[in-house]
Formats: structure tokens, sequence, C-alpha cells
């Protein structure tokens, strides 16, 4: 049976259990031959970037010299590649993630924490050139950049073997801060804030020599930015061509997973197309050669799906839902929450969203849409299309991010509206829709959502506002594979509902949504008949004709009320 290595991110340990490991060893040699010494690598949430940081402790830490010696740990391309820094430090790591930000108190004595521990791990480790007292006199300061201070000078007087640095999720916590606290944030990476002193410690360490390598791993470059001097000798490879497939899965991987799960052939196909559409494509680089597979998510499936032996019924994993999800944070991020709503829209509704990415981000002035849409882009909630003019066309990755952004719309329009009571509606209406055929409650319910929208909401309101709404409600409820203008034969339906598995309900759809505003309520059967025309075009497609007990669907609002809602046959 496959051992899948699901939250495993101790590199020995995935070795011993002889647990399933997309070999990424060979990117070792990779940074050894760049120029620069002192590095930063960024990638979204759950992209294997602990996991990462352990292979680099095992290779490098000369406490494991050992187990290569007895080969325990070359099961890997690491054999081919036993460079002649294998083992040769002392390996120094930090860890910032699960820092409580709930109050300043907590968040210094959080990270003094995080330091200390990591300081004690490496005392622990290295012992043998550390005395007792030595050990006790570094433990024993009260401030994080005194405490490493005390260690580098120690190492540096004594000559013990070089220190290779290593930091996992480094922006972990100041990402916290940067959402609802941006004060306290600049405080800390500002002159004389203890995160700022922290990394002017150990970059002098590297001119003194004590530190040789340095390697950082983080989701977004803000905080290695605000650092300004304080840091200013690294550097941020995450956009290297080179380093585009480092992390995550490449598509072959994915489904070499599946097949040694024994997927069947027959349904080894679709089952790609499903986690395509969900888990796939990740851009980092223009110049990257492949679109990267989010790695947790991929094992999240693939473990569910062997011990169920069928499709999990969310296909979203809720670690990954409590990273992402924080969609909400990023938009008020700086109190503009209400003036990103239509970028909201925009982004759900299909827009084409183009941006300069920004190359140093700082808050000394102003923060533009652009600097907001690359911060969406290093969170893993954006990614390249395509290159665009001297900029990029961004899109939503994936079905996981877009799910994640209805739902956040989802909030934010029940919080606008103030209507909660009434989207606890939208599952019975859903479940009416997908297993009696029955769109009655659905459209009711978007009935009530339009008499409750604003003046100023209704400006610039039209179809696709009106869809965004419609598949929010969908999405939250996660019985279909929702498609929006689907390209079949050059033709665009508006919304194709497909049955997800594990989900059998007897019905898939084809909706043909139209919005008149009041003004125009004298062309409402002209466009209903267009809409008619358009959706037995779109019954007729042969794809369309593949789908059983598909049913088809107009609904025409005007204003507030949908004035038809008419199933439509595939004939005259």
């Amino acid at each position: 049976m496959l051992r899948l290595p699901y939250g495993i991110s101790n590199f020995e340990t995935l070795v011993n259990l002889g647990a399933f490991y997309v070999d990424r060893t060979s990117y070792i040699e990779k940074i050894e031959n760049l120029p620069e010494l002192y590095l930063f690598f960024l990638r979204p949430r759950r992209f294997g970037k602990s996991l990462w940081i352990s292979v680099l402790q095992y290779y490098y830490g000369l406490e494991h010299k050992d187990k290569f010696r007895s080969r325990s740990l070359v099961n890997t391309i690491l054999e081919r590649t036993l460079l002649p820094w294998l083992t040769a430090f002392l390996v120094l790591k930090f860890d910032f993630s699960g820092i409580d930000t709930d109050s300043k108190e907590k968040t210094y004595q959080g990270f003094f924490s995080k330091v200390k521990e990591g300081v004690q791990q490496f005392l622990d480790a290295y012992s043998q050139y550390f005395p007792n007292k030595t050990q006790e006199d570094i433990l024993g300061k009260k401030a994080s950049e005194i405490m490493i201070g005390s260690l580098f000078t120690y190492a540096q007087r004594k000559g013990i073997p070089k220190i290779f640095l290593v930091i996992d999720e480094y922006d972990h916590f100041t990402n916290e801060l940067i959402s609802f606290r941006l004060d306290e944030f600049q405080e800390i990476v500002g002159a004389n804030g203890y995160v700022r002193s922290f990394y002017e410690r150990i970059k002098t360490a590297t001119h003194d020599g004590v530190v040789n390598r340095f390697f950082a791993t983080g989701v977004s470059p803000i905080t290695l930015d605000s650092l300004t001097s304080g840091f200013n000798i690294g550097s941020n490879i995450s956009r290297s061509p080179i380093f585009n497939e480092m992390m995550g899965f490449t598509e072959s991987e994915v489904e070499e997973i599946l097949m040694r799960l024994e997927i069947k052939d027959e349904e080894l196909k679709s089952m790609m197309d499903e986690i395509r559409s969900w888990y796939n494509g990740y851009l980092f680089d223009t110049e990257g050669k492949r679109r990267m597979y989010n790695s947790d998510m991929v094992l999240y499936f693939a473990k569910e799906y062997q011990s169920r032996g069928k499709y999990p019924k969310s296909l979203l994993d809720t670690n990954v839902s409590s990273d992402y999800g924080k969609i909400g944070k990023l938009f008020r991020l700086g109190g503009e929450e209400a003036k990103r709503w239509e970028l909201l829209q925009e982004l759900l509704s299909g827009k084409d969203i183009y941006a300069q990415l920004t190359e140093q981000f700082s808050f000394a002035r102003k923060f533009t849409e652009s600097d907001f849409l690359s911060l969406l882009f290093y969170m893993g909630l954006l990614t390249i299309k395509e290159p665009y003019r001297s900029g990029l066309h961004l899109q939503i990755p994936n079905d996981v991010i877009r799910q994640l952004y209805f739902q956040y719309f989802a909030e934010l329009l029940e919080r606008r509206l103030e209507f909660q009571s009434e989207m606890g509606k939208v599952e019975t209406a859903v479940e009416s829709l997908a297993w009696e055929n029955n769109p009655r409650p659905l459209v009711s319910l978007l009935e009530k959502t339009l008499g409750q929208l604003s003046n100023r909401d209704w400006q610039g309101f039209d179809e696709k506002h009106l869809k965004t709404i419609l598949v929010s409600y969908l999405y939250s409820i996660g019985i279909y594979h929702i498609k929006s203008e689907p390209e079949m034969e050059q033709k665009y339906p508006d919304l194709l509902l497909r049955r997800r598995p594990p989900f059998q309900p007897p019905y898939q759809l084809m909706i043909e949504l139209k919005f008149l505003h009041k003004k125009n309520k004298d062309r409402a059967e002209l466009v209903a008949k267009e809409g008619r025309d358009q959706l037995r075009k779109y019954l007729q497609i042969e794809e369309a004709q593949k789908l059983d007990n598909l049913r088809g669907w107009l609904w025409v609002f005007v204003g507030t009320k949908a004035v038809v809602v008419e199933e439509i046959s595939d004939f005259s």
C-alpha cells in the first residue's frame, strides 16, 4: 500500500517510513551554483516549504554525517549530488509559524520564544562545541538579537564550523500584522524594531564569516522589503524560472501518485480532469515550463480517496482552507475593503486582470492596486496567465481558490445586506435544484438578495454581477462542478453544472442568465427569445448531449424580479 506523506515535514521520517517522495534534492546543486549565498524563497501556503527546510537540515548538518555514511538517507538523488558541502555545517533553524499575534506583547513574546527554541535546539545538537556554562549564558539573554549575537560571538571566537542558518515561514506572523495592525508591523521591522535588530545581527554574522549560508522560506517579500538596510544582503530567487518547479507537483507526478493508488485506467482520465481543475494552475514566472499543483491539496485528495475508495465530499482541505481563507484580512488591508468590493466582483466575474508585479513593497508610499494584486499573487490567490505588455495578465489559479473567493464574497454580501437568516436557506435551495430540478427556491433567494442592494450597488450592475451572486451560492454548497462560460465548440453558455463525485444528484444543469434594468423592461420578451434560441443551440452541442439528464433553464431578471424561469429543451 502506498504510504502518502500528507502532513510529514521531516525528511528523515519520510525516508524511514518509505513514504512517497517527489525528489527535489537536485535543486541543492542548482542553489550551490548560484553566486548568492543568502537566499529567500517564497511560495504560497501548503507548498512543501517546511519539508524543503528539513531536506537542507539533513543535507548540510554535520550531525547527520553518519547517516549518509551508512546510506540510510541516500535513497534519493542525494547519492548523485554529494557536493563538497554535504554535512559540512552547523545548521541553525528558526521556525516563525504559529506565533500568537493577538496583542503586541504576545507577538513579542512569541517571537522571542521561537528564537530561543531554535537556539536551544542548535545548542543541543552541537553541545560538543558549547560548554554548559556557555549554553546557560547564551540562553539567559533577554532579547532575541542579544541571544543570537552572543551565540555568534562565541562561535567566532572559538573558530567552530561555519553556520548554515535556515528560517521556515520567516513572515508568517508579520503577514498577520500587515492585515490588521500595520503600525505595529512597521514598528518592529523599522529602525530599533526587534525583528529588524534580529536580522541586522545575522547580517553582521555573515560579514564576520560565522554565518556562511542563509536560506529562508515565506509567502511574500513585504517583510524582506520592509527591513531595508537591516538585511539588504538577501536575494529573492522565488521568480527565477530555474526554481519554478522546486516546490509543488508537476502533472506527471500527480499522475504517478494516482497510478500507484491503482486507479483504474477508465477512471484515471476523469479524475485527472477533476484534480487539474481544482489543484493545478500555479505559475511563478512567465518563463516557467510547467504549471504546478499545490502538493498539500493533491496529497489530501489522495489520502481521502485511499481511505474511502471514493472522492472526498469536500475537495477543499480544511487545513488549506484555514490558511488561504484569510482573503478577507487581505481585502481589509489599510481599511480599504469597501473600495476593493468592485475588484472582488471583477475577479469573480472573469474580467481580465492586469498588473505590474511590484518589485519592492513599501508602506512609506501609497499602497496601490498593483501592490495589492502582487500581494494576492505571492499569497497564491492569483497566478500568472500570460505576459501582457510590460506587465502580467493574472488569473485565479484553480477551483479551490475560486471557491474561497466566492465564500468570502458570500460572507461579505451577507454583511453588506444584513440578511444572515436568508443565507441559511441556500443549501435547501441548491438541493431542490439538484435533486428535484426545481429552481424556484434559488431564484427566490436571488430576488431577495437583489431587493436589498443599495443604489450604489446598482450602479454598473449587470448580468455578470448577477451570475457572481448565484455562483457564490452554488460554491457554498459544493454539490456541482461549476463552469462559468465553458468553451463548448466555440460557444459559451453562462453556467454548466456537472455532477461532482461523490455526489450523485439526478440532474445536471445548463443555465442561461439574462438581466435587464427596470428602465429596459419592455425588452424582456425579446431578450427571453434570444436566450431560448441560445440555450437550444448550446444543448445541441455534442459535449452537452453526452451529459445524462442535462436540463436547460432560462432565467430572465428585470431589476429585482425574475420575469422568466423556464425550462428549455434542445428542440424547437
